[in-house]
């Protein structure tokens, strides 16, 4: 800020910041006071999920921007930030921001789409992820009772969901999809598992969806 805007009371204009490749420039939940327009290079945002794994919300390079939504709704940062690569970033307080929403009202509109743009993006990969954290959870648990024990054996949908305390229609979700490489069939919310390489193939499941890159 030079010194006449000191004393006049202006708004500083953007500041640069140089990021290096690597480095986080927030964290989800941080709290956050400013956004970023990326001058030079690029930058990954994603989310992290109750479970502990990331999804990616997307990579964003120069002339776009980020961490706004902090911005517009004081609410703590709702996802991480690193550098992809040697990053220029253009830093927008709270201050500046204010004075860009009186010159211009549209770009909060502008920004809230962006917003949209971007959970969508990120809202698939986070099913996918659920999907199949939970044919592992009912494959896993289904292992376990059935070591030791003679085919068939007959599983109650709803009953594996109290057990595993999973919503009935994501576990039969689960069962339709595990039936369907095979594994038993499913009648009147019903699971009937026959054959003797069940386990093998519960275990094929298990690890195919552990496998989450």
């Amino acid at each position: 800020m030079t010194a006449a805007a000191a004393k006049s009371g202006a708004t500083s204009l953007p500041d640069e910041r140089w990021i290096s490749a690597g480095t986080v420039i927030f964290r989800q939940g941080d709290i956050g006071n400013e956004m970023f327009v990326i001058g030079e290079g690029s930058v990954r945002l994603t989310i992290g999920t109750a479970d502990g794994h990331e999804a990616e919300i997307g990579v964003f390079g120069k002339g776009e921007f980020f961490g706004e939504l902090s911005l517009l709704s004081a609410a703590p940062r709702s996802a991480s930030a690193a550098a992809v690569e040697d990053s220029v970033l253009l830093v927008v307080t709270r201050d500046v921001f204010a004075m860009m929403v009186q010159d211009d009202l549209d770009i909060v509109a502008r920004m809230m789409a962006a917003q949209g743009r971007r959970l969508s993006r990120a809202n698939e990969p986070i099913q996918q992820l659920t999907q199949q954290l939970g044919r592992i959870r009912v494959a896993a648990h289904c292992v376990h009772r059935l070591l030791g024990a003679s085919p068939p054996q007959t599983f109650e949908v709803e009953a594996l969901a109290r057990e595993l305390d999973l919503p009935p229609q994501a576990v039969g979700a689960s069962v339709a999809f595990l039936s369907e490489q095979g594994i038993g069939g499913v009648r009147d919310g019903r699971w009937s598992i026959d054959g003797s390489d069940a386990v093998t193939r519960l275990v094929d499941v298990i690890c195919k969806n552990a496998d989450t890159r």
